[in-house]
């Protein structure tokens, strides 16, 4: 093997776009492999189930358009994990066909592309829940029954790093790999593995943080390069406004994951309790070292989604101080009043935005509203005959009696087609880690005719907005009286709200059936005051958050970032009907208004 490994990753998810400039000066100073997961469950059941993608094509072709450059000008191996969003097969013809117009189009030698394919029978599920070897992923996801597999539109495995590693064996020719459904940081291994790293905890900690990108970096942003050794890996951000520290890197295992420490994927935990994090001089790169890890029965995640009726949404607005007032009353009459209006099966959900919890009242609240039945005329229905009564109805003390609802959008009632739901994500136990996902090799035709030498940068690729931080950089005081003043009513006296302490508050799906809560503190001091004052607990989780003791899967705390983990089961698997948070983003918001006694 070689002594490092440099392998770069533009985005953390393809098609979002990433900086040509920073590509290039990474690409011209020398990488051995440009790797990039493209799928996740994040967005939602819909291209399961019918077949969407995650971003448009056009996103796709912008993005693979520099990749493909350096594959033709330096011969840098590309590698993409769960192509399209899902990892459907579907998707892997699409992308030999984009590849190969961008070819064609700019001249570019011949190139060899592997597929993996992802997608299995479904008579290996009915087998598996035949015998009873199918188990839930996850204490949130009910057991699998057979009308969930007959109700799929179709069934991807997520592979391990397993068939990127013979696909590689078997053609170590190859330029492009195109990776159906994809544990996420498995191409990331594969390739380490492949080019010889020997320590699989080492490869799968660096692929579990580089599949995102510079996200562990402070400020967050895109692009970001690993250099791997046998022991140890370091991360740099790209973007010169960021930086990794030892909190930020050591605390992105937090992140979209159910627990920080312990990692499971196909055939093995990752443990990363004994990891550890070291600042290096530049100011802003970290080395890692320490994760193990240890082989469990394999076992691969099947996912799939089924079509289950057509939805409708509508949105207005509300100004009248009175009909505020009552609107919790008011839309549960509309509800029960439209359900007993028609004589087939529908339903109606209210999503209401800008409520306080007494007055002064909002000067204005959202409406927001989705009806579903099972065909879309019949969605659209509902649709319309909400939209009178909302505009119409009667309410108590009424003075106005124009209308109820402002309309700022016209037709009133979009249909959103089919609503789509997450009904497959278990596991099965398997034998052979490759057997199910066949490799191809295609070779796309080029003229060549452009050259070896790579063009000067264009000044269209000079930079990019999309480049800058997500997260803007803030002078500490200014960002704390920024928090202070948005968190009204100001606390009880003698105490401080907890987002006051905390360098970051936030939540975000663990995968469909669950949501994640994270609170990193901004000392050590901090979160040693907050540990030991108890204010973060499983009864102060239930309380909160309204939950049963049962579905509160997590609390821990987690030393490496200064951080504390919640993990609960989702009310409702995202995206499914009337679920109002589909990332679960924005169920952060109670732990920042608990109360912490000033001074600890």
């Amino acid at each position: 093997m070689a002594n490092e490994i440099k392998i770069f990753t533009p985005i953390g998810m393809l098609g979002y776009g990433y900086d040509q400039k920073l590509f290039w000066d990474a690409v011209n100073g020398g990488v051995d492999a440009i790797i990039v997961d493209a799928g996740s469950t994040d967005s939602g059941p819909s291209k399961l189930a019918v077949g969407s993608l995650t971003v448009k094509r056009s996103a796709y072709v912008k993005d693979l358009g520099p990749f493909l450059a350096a594959c033709h000008y330096h011969r840098t191996p590309i590698l993409i994990g769960s192509t399209g969003g899902d990892g459907a097969n579907s998707r892997l013809p699409e992308f030999l066909e984009i590849i190969s117009e961008i070819v064609s189009k700019n001249g570019y030698r011949s190139m060899k592309v592997l597929t993996i394919e992802s997608e299995i029978d479904k008579s290996l599920a009915y087998a598996g829940l035949e015998r009873g070897t199918i188990t839930p992923c996850g204490g949130a996801v009910p057991a699998l029954q057979k009308a969930d597999i007959d109700a799929a539109s179709r069934l991807v495995a997520q592979m391990g790093h397993e068939p990127y590693v013979k696909a590689m064996q078997a053609h170590p020719d190859f330029d492009i790999i195109i990776g159906g459904r994809s544990y996420d940081p498995a191409p990331y291994a594969a390739f380490c593995i492949y080019k010889g790293i020997q320590d699989y905890g080492i490869a799968y900690h660096m692929g579990k943080i580089m599949e995102c990108g510079a996200l562990c970096a402070t400020p967050k942003s895109r692009e970001a390069l690993a250099v791997v050794r046998a022991d140890s890996f370091d991360l740099s951000p790209l973007s010169p406004a960021a930086r990794c520290t030892k909190v930020s890197v050591a605390g992105h295992t937090l992140y979209e994951k159910s627990r920080p420490d312990l990692l499971t994927g196909p055939g093995g935990e990752l443990d990363l309790i004994a990891s550890t994090y070291e600042e290096l001089p530049d100011g802003r790169t970290v080395r890692c070292r320490g994760a193990v890890f240890r082989p469990t029965p394999y076992t691969i995640k099947l996912e799939g989604a089924k079509v289950n009726g057509y939805q409708t949404t509508f949105m207005g607005g509300v100004s009248d101080p009175i009909l505020i007032s009552q609107i919790d009353d008011f839309l549960e009459k509309g509800r029960a009043f439209l359900q007993e209006t028609f004589d087939f099966p529908c339903d109606l959900k209210f999503h209401v935005y800008g409520r306080t919890n007494g007055p002064p009242f909002a000067k204005e609240i959202g409406v927001g509203g989705v009806t579903w039945a099972e065909t879309q005329e019949q969605a659209n229905i509902v649709a319309s005959t909400a939209r009178v009564y909302l505009l119409h109805a009667a309410y108590p003390a009424q003075l106005s009696t124009g209308g109820n609802l402002s309309i700022p959008i016209m037709p009133f009632g979009q249909p959103l087609g089919p609503l789509c739901e997450f009904c497959v994500y278990h596991l099965l136990p398997i034998d052979d880690p490759t057997a199910l996902f066949p490799i191809k090799a295609h070779t796309i035709e080029g003229p060549d005719t452009v050259g070896s030498t790579p063009p000067a940068l264009s000044d269209s690729a000079k930079g990019d907005a999309l480049s800058k931080p997500l997260q803007a950089k803030v002078d500490p005081s200014i960002a704390a009286e920024i928090v202070k003043a948005a968190l009204q009513p100001p606390p009880k006296p003698g105490f401080v709200y907890l987002a006051s302490l905390a360098s970051m508050v936030r939540s975000k799906n663990s995968g469909p059936y669950d949501v994640t809560m994270d609170v990193m503190f901004q000392t050590r001091e901090a979160y040693d005051a907050v540990k030991k004052a108890g204010i973060l607990t499983r009864e102060k989780v239930r309380e909160v958050y309204r939950v049963n003791d049962e579905d509160v899967l997590v609390c821990m705390w987690w030393e490496p970032a200064l951080a504390w983990k919640a993990t609960l089961k989702r009310e409702k698997a995202s995206g499914s009907f009337g679920e109002s948070d589909m990332y679960a983003c924005q169920m952060h918001v109670p732990l920042m208004y608990l109360e912490v006694p000033e001074g600890l």
